[in-house]
């Protein structure tokens, strides 16, 4: 069996024990997300997510602090192609690595919703986007192998860049890109060491993996770093019993803010994700997992799926997806400070235990 990797997530606009406040009940101050990652370190968690969006704090910033409060936790830091030229992020992302001595990895964030990067003057179409960040990610792993190098791309024009200082790991840091569309599942068999997805029922998740398996066979990889890993994004909702944990999931859902509600909702007629229809399409929806619970995607515009249960359910239902082909699992729960404890003691260490 594949080693099992588990990543916690940052809350770094904002925290609480429901979706859709009205505002956090938890601001994302730095003494709390500092909480947060050490909680995750203290937990077992192999790394940290770090979001991007409008109402986030800077991922690269934020992951400087994540770096200075933890001694192991790797950041993995959302990048948006958008969001800079692809040399700058190479600089950027290769200080960080050496400053944290060799603990960074990035998620490429292409982007789902034309409203929200129309903020940042991107009004690239979707298909465009992915043919943009296959181009990002081709200048990032030139300027990273530290040689002067030419790019004449549709997108980006680079002639003699050279820059130091290289990353500290080798050949690069780790590289995630997520999306189920066909130009998301090209440039992540293509350039990607994990492709990530959000939480949909486990047998869905088996045939897609066994597909992206099947073409990146009979693909030549553009980067032979690694094989290409598997993995799911989705919620934990853990109590001592099944009862109790029900309970609390209701709880999280419980008295959303009318006017967050609308927010969403414009949110989701303006997005062209595919990954975001697709589980929208999954509301009320019934699966062979009775740990499987999709009450909160009315409420939240991205990862939105979770699994409820009792440690022996949560366990039971990753387990399935593991059987599925998912090597790495990025996790969330409310407050995110308090539930790693619980989902590290209870979740993660009965399955290094398992999968050793």
């Amino acid at each position: 069996m594949a080693r099992l990797t588990f990543h916690w997530y940052l809350p770094t606009h904002g925290d609480g024990r429901r979706v859709a406040e009205k505002a956090p009940s938890r601001p994302a101050t730095p003494s709390y997300l500092r909480r947060v990652a050490r909680a995750a370190e203290r937990a077992g968690f192999d790394g940290i997510l770090i979001p991007a969006g409008p109402n986030c704090a800077d991922p690269v910033v934020s992951a400087a602090l994540v770096t200075q409060a933890t001694k192991r936790l790797r950041p993995l830091i959302a990048i948006r192609p958008n969001a800079m030229h692809p040399t700058i992020a190479a600089k950027m992302v290769a200080t960080l690595d050496q400053i944290s001595e060799g603990r960074i990895a990035i998620n490429i964030v292409t982007g789902g919703s034309p409203m929200e990067l129309a903020m940042d003057g991107d009004h690239l179409a979707h298909d465009d986007r992915y043919r943009r960040t296959d181009e990002f990610i081709r200048v990032l792993k030139a300027a990273w192998r530290g040689k002067a190098f030419d790019f004449d791309g549709e997108f980006y024009q680079v002639k003699g860049a050279a820059f130091r200082p290289p990353p500290l790991q080798e050949p690069r840091p780790p590289i995630y890109l997520g999306g189920v569309s066909s130009g998301a599942v090209a440039v992540a068999r293509e350039h990607a060491d994990v492709h990530l997805r959000w939480g949909e029922p486990v047998e869905r998740v088996a045939e897609e993996v066994r597909e992206l398996r099947r073409e990146v066979e009979h693909a030549s990889r553009g980067d032979p770093m690694t094989a290409l890993r598997s993995g799911l994004r989705i919620n934990i909702v853990i109590a001592e019993t099944r009862d109790l944990a029900w309970q609390k999931a209701r709880e999280i859902v419980s008295n959303p803010d009318p006017h967050a509600v609308e927010r969403l909702e414009r949110y989701f007629v303006n997005s062209d994700s595919q990954s975001l229809d697709r589980i929208q399409g999954l509301r009320d929806t019934e699966t062979s997992d009775p740990a499987f619970w999709t009450g909160m995607v009315p409420f939240r515009s991205g990862n939105s799926t979770a699994l409820v249960g009792s440690a022996e359910d949560i366990v039971s239902s990753i387990k399935r997806y593991v059987a599925a082909g998912i090597e790495e699992f990025i996790f969330s729960s409310f407050p995110h400070d308090r539930a790693a404890s619980a989902i590290g003691r209870d979740v993660i260490s009965e399955l290094r235990a398992w999968s050793a």
